[in-house]
Formats: C-alpha cells, structure tokens, sequence
C-alpha cells in the first residue's frame, strides 16, 4: 500500500454513495485502476450497500404480501360472521312463532265459533286466517291459563282457549294476508264435552285477556 491508499480510502465510501467532488472522484478512479487493494475494497463497499437494498426490498413484499393476506383472511371471517348471523336470524324468522296481532288481524271480528252438526266448530276468516299455528290453552276459575305461568289448576277448569300464532317473518308483510272464504276447525262434539267447560274464548296471551267465543246454556 502507497501513501495515497490511506486518503483514497477515505474517498472510497463517499465515491461509492456518489457524492465526493469531481477532482475526488477523478483521483480515486486513476487510483483504483493501478492499486487492487483499494479497488477490492470498492468492492466490497459497494456489496455492502447493494445487499441490505435487495433485502430490504424483499423484506418490504413479504410484508406487502402478509398484509394483504391478512386482509383477505379478515374480510372473509368478517363475510362469514356475517353470513352466519343472517342465516340464524332467517332461521328464527322462519320458525319462531309469535302471536298475532288483536288489532292489525282484526281477531275479534275474524273469528269465531259456531255449533252445528252436534259440534262446536272453530271459524276463521279475513286477515286471521294468514296464522300457522292454533295454540290452544284451558282457563281455570282463578283467571289462570294452561301454558301461562304456573298457577292454572286443573281442579278449577271452567274453559277452553286458543290464541292464534304465526311465524315471524310473516308479521313484516306489507300486504294483507288472508281468505273471505273462513277456516273451519271442528273442536269437539257437544255430547263429548267435558261438563266443566263452560264457555270457549279466544286469548289474547300478550294483555291476558279473553273474548268470550261461545258459552253454555
């Protein structure tokens, strides 16, 4: 090594980065073109400055990449939740039932009971007859209901009951369901009927309380 190697080694990081003086850069050239010391240390100069740029740039995909990933990842758990949360409710909708409204299905004027044949017949038009299910219930002489809470006595019974339900779903109907033409639903035959039975009603099970449908002699 000549004297000069010292001070063009001093020159070398700032040539490799490209930013030593035009007289600099000219002087470590001519000296890098005769010395090999000084041009090997170039060399390895400017690996260093070139490999942490090449790492740093795959470093920068992959987490591009692992971010991106995790992006999908999270919107499709986040569809599914979602999915899956709808899906229960259409479900529930679907097969829950819920009583039908006294006022908006008009109950007090769609239905009845009629005695012919020797029986009592359950009758059922207009809007009312859009429900799913008849749910029936007994009374007792306390004003307790079968199905109710828990103070029916069956010892006191003195009448029948039925409330009407439909599915959930069905209340959101915009339009008016229903016949003109009325469901009829034999409940029993007169001669069959329990003696303690004195009277029919529909129940209103959500503001208990009956509407008297048909009443012994």
């Amino acid at each position: 090594m000549n004297n000069n190697c010292g001070i063009i080694k001093d020159l070398l990081p700032l040539y490799a980065d490209g930013v030593c003086s035009e007289e600099s850069r000219k002087a470590v050239e001519e000296h890098i073109a005769g010395c090999s010391e000084c041009r090997s240390e170039l060399e390895n100069i400017n690996k260093d400055i070139a490999v942490p740029a090449v790492k740093d740039a795959g470093a920068v995909k992959r987490i591009k990449r692992r971010i991106r990933t995790e992006k999908i990842v999270a919107g499709l758990a986040a569809g599914a939740v979602i999915l899956g949360g709808l899906s229960f409710l259409a479900v529930w909708l679907i097969n829950t039932d819920r009583s039908m409204d006294m006022e908006k299905y008009h109950i007090t004027e769609n239905v009845t009971v009629t005695e012919h044949d020797g029986a009592l017949w359950l009758n059922v038009k207009g809007t009312a007859s859009s429900f799913s299910l008849v749910y029936p219930t007994l009374s007792d002489t306390d004003g307790d209901h079968f199905g109710y809470g828990k103070g029916f006595e069956k010892e006191k019974k003195n009448g029948m009951g039925y409330t009407l339900k439909q599915r959930r779903i069905d209340s959101f109907a915009f339009t008016e369901m229903g016949s003109a033409e009325p469901f009829e639903r034999k409940i029993k035959d007169i001669s069959e009927l329990d003696e303690s039975i004195r009277k029919i009603f529909y129940y209103d099970d959500v503001n208990n309380k009956e509407y008297i449908l048909w009443e012994r002699d």
